[in-house]
């Protein structure tokens, strides 16, 4: 008998010059559509601080974590910087083994920024779960690509079914 999946939510909270995600439950491509237009947008807010506590974030896939690299990408044109803090065992090892700390700054695993902590008593705004479009889940895993040459290999086939799925002649 397997348990239940826990509940997947992705709420956020900013004051100052920072945004808090908490993530919680599993991060998949089928929940992620509200989070990765927020991660979309956030680079343009103003905001140079986005800060991911993967605490309570039982599992992440591939499309959530090319949604991640994204955003780092686009505060590190921007002058600002991507954190994420609380990420251990698998998860850490998937963030690593992607080649992420390249892009942003996965924080030890028992450490939580300060800007964290005091936007932890802030209210929290809750995105809705819903499956990301084909479009997102290309361009996340085309990311993914970018950010380090090995991923190539391991999401070479994943890019050619989404782009034919997409009709697209790139």
């Amino acid at each position: 008998m397997t348990s239940p999946a826990p509940n997947t939510s992705y709420s956020v909270a900013s004051g100052g010059n920072a945004f808090l995600v908490l993530v919680s439950g599993r991060a998949t491509y089928t929940t992620c559509r509200a989070f990765g237009e927020f991660l979309e947008a956030a680079p343009k807010s103003g905001r140079r601080t986005l800060i991911i506590d993967l605490a309570n974030c039982a599992s992440v896939d591939s499309t959530v974590l090319g949604l991640i690299a994204g955003a780092a990408t686009d505060f590190r044109k921007i002058g600002g910087e991507v954190y994420l803090q609380h990420a251990t065992g698998r998860i850490r090892d998937v963030i690593t083994n992607l080649g992420l700390p390249e892009l942003l700054t996965l924080l030890p695993e028992d450490e939580q920024l300060p800007a964290a902590t005091a936007l932890l008593s802030a209210k929290m705004e809750e995105h809705c779960v819903a499956p990301a479009c084909n479009s997102a889940i290309l361009h996340a895993h085309e990311t993914l690509m970018a950010a380090n040459p090995e991923n190539i290999a391991r999401f070479k086939d994943v890019v050619a079914f989404m782009r034919e799925d997409l009709g697209k002649n790139l």
